[in-house]
């Protein structure tokens, strides 16, 4: 998805969204994905979402920071039947030892991604030492 432009890169994402509302194992599609977004350094604001870009201007614009591949994948599967009413967090961490925040997209407090890159990791066996950026069940 990430190599190709404008409409010809929303149409593959609308196409990966659909997959998800049959596929057995659908946040490890989500997770592998959106490990292959190419990165940026940091440009947006994680304490200020009302600037954050909309789904659409997120994928067209393809700046990918850690906290855009974060929102991507929560946009990645909120935007689906499947996960409409699903509660989502964003977290925010700066690990000991880095100098960059990590973020992290908590799905139903079940399930973490982007703790590992393409990996789903469960959230109990996780030590999130974080801080909520974002919660809701719904984008609006």
């Amino acid at each position: 998805m990430f190599n190709l432009y404008g409409n010809e890169r929303l149409t593959q994402w609308k196409s990966i969204r659909d997959s998800l509302e049959v596929d057995s194992q659908p946040l490890d599609t989500v997770a592998s994905v959106w490990a292959q977004a190419p990165f940026v350094s940091p440009y947006l604001n994680p304490k200020d979402p009302d600037s954050w870009p909309d789904p659409w201007h997120l994928i067209l614009d393809g700046k990918m920071d850690e906290l855009a591949i974060t929102l991507g994948m929560l946009y990645t599967i909120k935007l689906t039947q499947r996960f409409t009413t699903t509660p989502c967090e964003i977290h925010m961490s700066m690990p000991a030892g880095k100098k960059e925040l990590e973020f992290y997209l908590v799905v139903d407090k079940r399930y973490v991604l982007n703790y590992e890159y393409g990996k789903v990791v469960d959230f109990d066996v996780v030590n999130l030492d974080s801080e909520i950026i974002w919660a809701g069940a719904s984008l609006q």
